[in-house]
């Protein structure tokens, strides 16, 4: 039978794997090469939400407030491009922030 602290030291060792897990999947995500499109226009739609969506959920819970800004580099036939969200955020009861998608500014330019 497993003692207590052989258990907790499981748990903690699982949390390290999963964290690192995750750390590598979001430099897949993030990765140009993994972010290729047919055309300019499907990337920046799909990239606008993504982007949108990521500061969102960085403002999920009380008092959290997302980045300023999210970058994310992609290619259209072979060409580099940096994709843009500046972010304007509002806070209802002084204590949960949102994004205002109406005042947050989507661009794009070639690298």
């Amino acid at each position: 039978m497993k003692t207590k602290e052989q258990l907790e030291q499981k748990i903690q060792e699982c949390e390290k794997a999963l964290l690192a897990a995750k750390s590598e999947l979001q430099e897949f995500i993030d990765s140009p090469e993994n972010n290729v499109f047919p055309t300019l226009e499907k990337a920046l739609k799909e990239l606008k939400e993504r982007l949108f969506n990521q500061a969102k959920e960085d403002c999920e819970g009380s008092y959290n407030c997302g980045a300023e800004q999210y970058n994310q580099e992609f290619i259209v036939d072979g060409v580099h491009y940096m994709a843009t969200l500046d972010v304007e955020y509002n806070r209802h009861d002084k204590t949960y922030y949102y994004v205002e998608r109406h005042y947050s500014k989507f661009s794009y330019k070639k690298l």
